[in-house]
């Protein structure tokens, strides 16, 4: 260990550059993880904030809440303490006067219902036409009183409450009640009773019958089918595990060269008296403080980026997968410098000397 140390104090450079390397790897690794926490959050948050346990589809509809298509008298299939219908819409919003249009997800649901957020500021909706915003449309000027329209809509909706941040496919949301987004999603056309809704939302509950055909998925089931969130956590996850194999590889590789390189050294060692473990010991501890610093410097980098990452980018820190990933790195460094154990077992003390 002590060889080891010394021999990184005197290679300055050489060990410098393979440690920048590292931090490189571990840099990207953070990043892709926020990134991947990022858009997690950014498709799921809204679906989190619901805290519910179940989510009720049309069976037809491939698990998918787009292309499930219900009324509001599926709920009575539906036996639960606390049932929430929802209807769902991605479209823009532009306050009236402006221009300026934004990209968000308008849910529709009861003015009492348990999955409408608590406003922070201004009221609840209490009647039609109006809406709440999350924090996320006040950041990008809308506020309480604005006069909006979504899409190519006429109808004049006012805000008149705000709550906390909140996104559902990567767009900001904002809530109504049902019959206020079926006239939106009508365009102009009479908006029919009983009103169109794409799911039931439950706490717990279970079905009592199944005149409408529903599908009852557990929260976490359901979230997994969200359209495009499990094929791009499963993209960058990927990504990341590749990082950890290169850098197993890159650790191994230097070190194998570097045991060609130090053949006689080892030699000279062995012939003193030191054994193989002491030896491996010395490379191992290389790996270690090389990786560890390594480690250390991207994690601050990381941080640093998400502190000042733009607001529209979805990049959230997840601190405790960072950590396993942190240890994960390590370990691939150190697993990657055991690769030299067998070269190092085979130095014959008198040939490397000659």
């Amino acid at each position: 260990m002590y060889l080891g140390l010394k021999e990184m104090r005197y290679e300055k450079l050489r060990y410098s550059l393979l440690t920048g390397v590292m931090v490189l790897i571990a840099l990207v690794v953070f990043i892709l993880a926020g990134l991947a926490g990022g858009l997690s959050q950014g498709n799921r948050l809204a679906v989190d904030q619901w805290q519910a346990k179940y989510v009720y589809l049309n069976k037809d509809a491939n698990k998918n809440i787009m292309a499930s298509q219900l009324t509001t008298d599926a709920t009575n299939d539906v036996k639960g303490k606390q049932v929430a219908n929802i209807a769902l819409d991605s479209t823009v919003v532009r306050k009236i006067g402006s221009n300026n249009k934004i990209d968000i997800s308008a849910l529709g649901t009861a003015n009492n219902s348990f999955i409408m957020p608590k406003v922070t500021s201004g009221h609840k909706v209490q009647r039609d036409n109006q809406i709440i915003i999350s924090q996320n449309l006040k950041d990008q000027g809308i506020k309480i009183g604005d006069k909006v329209r979504l899409g190519s809509n006429d109808t004049k909706l006012t805000v008149v409450g705000s709550y906390g941040k909140s996104t559902y496919s990567i767009a900001p949301t904002m809530y109504m009640n049902l019959a206020t987004l079926a006239k939106i999603k009508a365009a102009g056309t009479p908006v029919t009773k009983p009103l169109g809704i794409n799911a039931i939302i439950t706490k717990d509950s279970q079905l009592s019958g199944n005149k409408h055909n529903l599908q009852r998925l557990p929260i976490n089931d359901f979230i997994q089918n969200l359209p495009g969130y499990s094929a791009e956590q499963t993209t960058l996850n990927t990504m990341i595990y590749f990082l950890f194999a290169m850098s197993l590889a890159i650790i191994g590789i230097f070190m194998y060269v570097l045991t060609l390189q130090k053949q006689s050294l080892f030699g000279v060692l062995k012939v003193e008296g030191i054994g193989t473990r002491h030896i491996l010991a010395s490379v191992v501890t290389q790996a270690a403080v090389m990786s560890v610093i390594s480690v250390a410097i991207g994690l601050l980098i990381t941080i640093g980026i998400g502190a000042i990452a733009p607001t529209g980018m979805p990049f959230a820190l997840n601190y405790p997968q960072l950590g396993i990933y942190a240890i994960s790195l390590i370990l691939a460094s150190i697993l990657g410098s055991l690769l030299s154990w067998r070269t190092i077992a085979k130095i014959n003390p008198v040939t490397a000397i000659k």
